[in-house]
C-alpha cells in the first residue's frame, strides 16, 4: 500500500510544469505617454493592472485638477462612460 502513495506522488510531480510562466507587465515606472497608449479605449479600471510611475492621476475629462506641472506624474483621462481617452505627463 505504501507504494501506491509513492507512485501517485511521482505521477503527480511529473504533471507539474517546470517552466515558470512570466506575465508581461505593460506600462513603465517612468512617465512616458507612449508606453501607456495601449490604455486608450479601455475602462479606467485597466490602470490597476499596469506598471505605473509612483504618481498617477486618473480623472474625468472635465474634473477639477491642480495645475502644478510634475513631469514624473502620469495623468489618465476618462470620459463620462469611464473609458480612457487620453494619457499625458505633467
Amino acid at each position: 500500500m505504501k507504494w501506491i502513495g509513492l507512485v501517485a506522488f511521482v505521477a503527480l510531480a511529473a504533471c507539474i510544469n517546470e517552466e515558470e510562466e512570466t506575465a508581461e507587465m505593460k506600462g513603465s515606472e517612468t512617465c512616458d505617454p507612449a508606453a501607456f497608449e495601449f490604455l486608450i479605449g479601455q475602462d479606467k479600471s485597466a490602470v490597476d493592472g499596469v506598471t505605473t510611475p509612483e504618481t498617477v492621476r486618473v480623472l474625468g475629462e472635465s474634473a477639477a485638477m491642480t495645475m502644478d506641472h510634475r513631469p514624473d506624474r502620469l495623468n489618465v483621462f476618462f470620459d463620462d462612460n469611464g473609458v480612457i481617452v487620453k494619457v499625458t505627463c505633467g
